[in-house]
């Protein structure tokens, strides 16, 4: 995804599509593929690159592991400019803006920003869809195609004493409550 800015005259628009892989939560790596439309302004020593990206991330659900595609999309803009490194007023975030010395041929691998760009649109976990009911814990069923047999009712084991006194209570009647 290299850019050419020294044949840039005034606008120049250009569009390009690369596969490449991310990161998954397992640890592995998912299949992306990303097309990207971008446009680069010209005005006097400096260059503004607007780009879309467009990406569709091959994955698993989080809730019930079945593969299907997430789509992303996103924008940035970088503002290049030839000549020294100088304090400019007003540039707060310099990572995107970058110096391009005098010597240089005016190219630039704008792939690490698509690859940022998408990374920061992913959701903290992927759902094939909002109201997937995942799998059971118990036995392994996906939910979104039946409901499994396992018992709903499940006793946090720190509050199973309490269950006893509550079942003596009931049995053998309040011993609070005053005879009259």
């Amino acid at each position: 995804m290299e850019l050419d800015l020294g044949h840039v005259e005034d606008r120049e628009s250009f569009s390009f599509s690369e596969g490449f892989e991310l990161p998954s939560f397992d640890g592995g790596e998912n299949d992306c593929r990303a097309v990207v439309e971008a446009r680069v302004t010209k005005t006097g020593i400096r260059y503004l690159l607007e780009a879309k990206v467009d990406c569709v991330l091959s994955t698993e659900c989080s809730r019930c592991g079945i593969p299907f595609d997430h789509f992303v999309s996103t924008e940035f803009e970088i503002v290049f400019q030839r000549g020294e490194r100088s304090v400019l007023p007003g540039i707060e975030d310099e990572d995107d803006f970058v110096f391009l010395s005098l010597g240089d041929t005016f190219s630039y691998d704008i792939f690490p920003r698509v690859r940022e760009a998408i990374l920061l649109e992913l959701p903290i976990k992927y759902l094939c869809r909002e109201e997937c009911a995942g799998i059971c814990a118990s036995c392994g069923t996906d939910l979104n195609t039946g409901r499994c047999e396992c018992s709903k009712e499940e006793v946090d084991p720190r509050w199973a004493a309490l269950d006893r006194i509550k079942v003596e209570i009931d049995d053998n009647q309040d011993p609070l409550k005053r005879e009259e």
